[in-house]
């Protein structure tokens, strides 16, 4: 079955949500052990806020150019977390 664009985004929204949810977590352990040590973490999460937000606004619109632009923002972040 081939997977379209209109499915593939949401799961892209999705998977990178779900990393910020644990990065979340991993900031808040860090800052317990050395406070201002998750400013790097911080910021990739406002990034992420950014890619995230796009990401939505673009399935809203319909408009397929920035659907494949969001979408290959979002494919950018790993899961090697």
């Amino acid at each position: 079955m081939t997977d379209t664009l209109g499915d593939a985004l949401p799961r892209e929204i999705k998977r990178v949500r779900e990393k910020k949810e644990r990065w979340i977590g991993y900031a808040a352990d860090m800052e317990k052990m050395s406070p201002g040590s998750s400013v790097g973490m911080k910021l990739t999460m406002r990034l992420m806020d950014a890619h995230l937000d796009e990401g939505v606004s673009a399935l809203a619109s319909g408009d397929v150019v920035r659907m494949l632009s969001a979408h290959e923002d979002l494919k950018s972040y790993s899961d090697d977390d």
